[in-house]
C-alpha cells in the first residue's frame, strides 16, 4: 500500500524511513501466540544479550505491570497481574518477576468451590457472589517520591508496593474511605459479609513530586448510560500520610458529574486538575454473556477543576465541562498552565475498541473464526488511529477548546492500535512536552472481529471503511513525537512476528532533554532473535535514532510474560521507608471472616491478615 500522511490544521509532516518486513494474511499467522501464555510463579535471573551490545551509560530500573489470561477468554490486559523489576547496568541486566497477590487474588488462588469460587463475567471481571470482585492491580506502576511506589487498577484501589521485594506492602486508603461503583440498587442487593467490593479509579493516579499530593478518583453509580441520575465522581487528594480528601464533582448547573465509559488517565497542572471520560465502554450486557458491541463515542469528556476550590471541610467542588472532538485513552498534559491554558496530548483512537476482546469461534471479517488458543486478545482495530494536540482555555466560570491550535496527525502505515505513550517522567508532567514516544501496537487481519466491524462501519473520521481494510499485517511500530512542531520525526516498524507494547524512557546520566537517553520496550516474538530463547524479549533504542532499529535485544527463559500494560523507569531505589504509611486494614477482614466458610477463613487468617492485618 502507497503511504499516505494525513494531517488536520497542519500543512506537512515528514517522511519516517522505517525497518522490517510486513506478512500477507493467509492461514499461517505470524502472530505470537504464546502471548497468551506466561509464568504464574515468582522468577528471577541474569538477562542475556540476544543481539546487539548494552550501552555504556545505561543505567536505573525498569518496572512493569502485564495481564495473564486464566482461562479462555479472559481479556488479557486485565488478566492476572505481575511485576517485574529490571535493573539495568553496564556490567549486566537482571531481573526479578513477581506475582502481584492482592487479598482478593490470594483469595481467588485458594478459594473453588460453590458459592464462593470467582467466575469470570465476560471475559472482563472475576466476581464471586459472596465476596465481589477481583482487583488484579495490574494497569501501571507508579512512583510517588521519597522511595515509595504504587500499582494502580481501573477496577480495585490502588496498592502500594515495595521496589525491592516487589510485595505489596498497603492499598491507598482503608476500605472504607473508596464509596462502592455499584449502582445503588445493586449495592442494596450486595450482601454485608462481602470481602471485595467494587470500586472504580483511574489507571493513572497523579503523584505530584512538587508538592508530593497524590490526586485520583473514585466513580460510579451508573452502568454505562444506565442509572446516570445515581453517578458520582468523588475528587481524591492524598498527603501520603494520614485519610483520603474527597470532594463531589458537580457542574456548574448544580447536578452531580458522572462519567458513562471509563476514566484511563487523569490530567494535573499546577493550578488544575482535568477528569476525563476516556474510550472503553462498560457493557452491562458483556457480562451476561452477550457479545454486542457498543461503539465508543468520538468524543472526549472533560471536566476541569480548579485547585484553588479544593477547599478542606467542603464535600462539592465545582467543575466546568466540556467535550473534545475526538476519542482517546492516555491523555498528558504539560504542567505549566499560565495564561490559564492547558495544552493536552493523546493518542486519537478512532475505529478501536480498546475493550472489545476476541471470543471463541467470533466470526472473523475477513472469513473464519477466532480460536479458543487467542480468545480474550483484542481485537484488531478497524481503522488508523493518530496522535493530537488540544489546547483548553480556562475562564473564570467556564471552559473553552482553542480550536485553532489542536492538530492531528495520523499514518496509514505506522499508527495501527495507538497505544501507551513513553516520555522523560512517566505520568509525571514536565513543564512543557517536548518529545513523546509512542507504541502502536499493529494490525493483523486475522483479528479483525466481524461484530466490531460491524458497529464500527459508520464510526466519524475513517479513513479505511471496511471494504478497504488492509489485508496484511501493519506491524507494530515504535514512532517518535516532536510535540513542538507537532510532526513525526522518527520511527522503527517491528517485523511481522513481534508484538511489541510498553516502551519506556530511560535517561542517560545527566540528560540535557526529553531525547537524551533509550527507549524500552516489552516484544513477543513468534520466532526468538537468532534462535535463542523463548521469544519473550527486551528490546532497547537509542531514543534520537529509532530507525537504526534495536542496539541490544535482551532475553532470558525465565522472564517469560504475556500482555504488558504500563512500565516506569526510576534511576536508583531503595528499601520503602519503615514508618510510611499503611491502612491496616485487619480489622476489616477480622469483622467479616465469621459470616463466612470455614474454607474462606482460613484464606483470611492463613494468607490475607499476615500480610495486611
Amino acid at each position: 500500500m502507497r503511504r499516505r500522511t494525513f494531517l488536520k490544521g497542519l500543512a506537512g509532516a515528514a517522511m519516517v524511513p522505517v525497518s522490517g518486513m510486513t506478512m500477507s494474511a493467509e492461514s499461517s499467522s505470524s502472530f505470537p501466540q504464546r502471548i497468551m501464555d506466561a509464568h504464574l510463579t515468582d522468577r528471577s535471573g541474569e538477562l542475556s544479550v540476544l543481539s546487539g551490545q548494552l550501552p555504556d551509560d545505561i543505567h536505573g530500573h525498569v518496572f512493569f505491570a502485564e495481564g495473564i489470561p486464566l482461562e479462555e477468554g479472559h481479556f488479557t490486559p486485565s488478566g492476572r497481574g505481575a511485576l517485574t523489576r529490571i535493573d539495568l547496568s553496564q556490567q549486566g541486566v537482571r531481573f526479578i518477576r513477581k506475582m502481584i497477590n492482592t487479598p482478593s487474588v490470594l483469595m481467588q488462588q485458594h478459594i473453588d468451590s460453590w458459592p464462593d469460587r470467582f467466575k469470570l463475567m465476560g471475559g472482563m471481571a472475576y466476581y464471586s457472589p459472596t465476596m465481589g470482585f477481583v482487583n488484579t492491580c495490574n494497569t501501571a506502576p507508579n512512583y510517588m517520591g521519597n522511595k515509595r511506589f504504587a500499582l494502580s487498577f481501573e477496577g480495585g484501589v490502588p496498592y502500594e508496593f515495595d521496589a525491592q521485594s516487589l510485595e505489596l506492602v498497603t492499598p491507598i486508603g482503608h476500605y472504607d474511605e473508596w464509596e462502592s461503583s455499584l449502582p445503588p440498587l445493586m449495592d442494596v442487593l450486595t450482601p454485608e459479609k462481602w470481602l471485595f467490593p467494587q470500586v472504580r479509579t483511574t489507571g493513572h493516579p497523579y503523584f505530584d513530586l512538587e508538592t508530593n499530593d497524590c490526586f485520583t478518583i473514585n466513580y460510579g453509580g451508573n452502568i454505562g448510560k444506565l442509572g446516570t441520575r445515581h453517578g458520582f465522581i468523588h475528587l481524591i487528594k492524598w498527603d501520603q500520610k494520614g485519610a483520603l480528601q474527597r470532594w463531589q464533582v458537580m457542574g456548574r448547573d448544580g447536578r452531580p458529574a458522572f462519567i458513562a465509559a471509563t476514566a484511563h488517565s487523569l490530567g494535573v497542572t499546577r493550578h488544575h486538575i482535568l477528569v476525563f471520560e476516556t474510550a472503553a465502554q462498560v457493557e452491562p450486557l458483556r457480562m451476561i454473556g452477550i457479545r454486542s458491541v457498543e461503539p465508543q463515542k468520538h468524543r472526549t469528556p472533560v471536566w476541569v477543576i480548579r485547585k484553588k476550590d479544593l477547599l478542606a471541610g467542603k464535600t462539592q467542588v465545582i467543575a466546568d465541562y466540556l467535550e473534545l472532538d475526538f476519542d482517546t485513552s492516555d491523555v498528558m498534559c504539560n504542567y505549566d498552565d499560565h495564561d490559564h491554558e492547558i495544552t493536552l496530548y493523546g493518542q486519537y483512537l478512532g475505529a478501536m475498541d480498546k475493550s472489545e476482546p476476541q471470543y471463541t469461534w467470533d466470526r472473523l471479517h475477513f472469513g473464519g473464526r477466532v480460536s479458543a488458543r487467542i480468545a480474550g486478545y483484542p481485537a484488531a482495530p478497524v481503522d488508523v488511529g493518530g496522535l493530537t494536540r488540544t489546547r483548553i482555555q480556562v475562564k473564570s466560570d467556564s471552559v473553552r477548546e482553542i480550536h485553532a491550535d489542536f492538530r492531528l496527525l495520523r499514518d496509514d502505515q505506522l499508527f495501527w492500535d495507538m497505544n501507551d505513550p513513553a516520555y522523560q517522567g512517566h505520568f509525571q508532567f514536565p513543564e512543557t512536552f517536548e518529545h513523546i514516544y509512542w507504541a502502536a501496537v499493529g494490525y493483523r487481519p486475522e483479528h479483525v472481529v466481524s461484530r466490531v466491524a460491524k458497529a464500527y462501519q459508520d464510526y466519524p473520521n475513517r479513513l479505511f471503511t471496511n471494504d478497504s481494510l488492509p489485508q496484511e499485517t501493519q506491524p507494530s511500530a515504535l514512532v517518535h513525537l516532536d510535540c513542538l512542531t507537532m510532526t513525526l520525526t522518527d520511527a522503527y516498524q517491528f517485523p511481522a512476528d513481534c508484538v511489541m507494547r510498553t516502551p519506556q524512557f530511560i535517561s542517560r546520566p545527566n540528560a540535557t532533554s526529553q531525547q537524551d537517553g533509550y527507549l524500552f520496550t516489552a516484544v513477543v516474538r513468534q520466532q526468538p532473535t537468532h534462535g535463542l530463547g523463548n521469544g519473550k524479549e527486551i528490546w532497547l533504542f537509542d531514543a534520537q535514532n529509532l530507525a537504526m532499529g534495536p542496539i541490544a535485544i535482551l532475553g532470558h527463559p525465565d522472564l517469560n510474560f504475556a500482555t504488558t500494560n504500563h512500565a516506569l523507569w526510576v534511576p536508583e531505589i531503595d528499601r520503602r521507608p519503615d514508618n510510611s504509611y499503611r491502612a491496616n486494614v485487619g480489622d476489616f477482614f477480622r469483622s467479616r471472616a465469621s459470616s463466612h466458610r470455614a474454607s474462606v477463613r482460613k484464606v483470611i487468617e492463613e494468607q490475607i491478615l499476615p500480610r495486611f492485618g
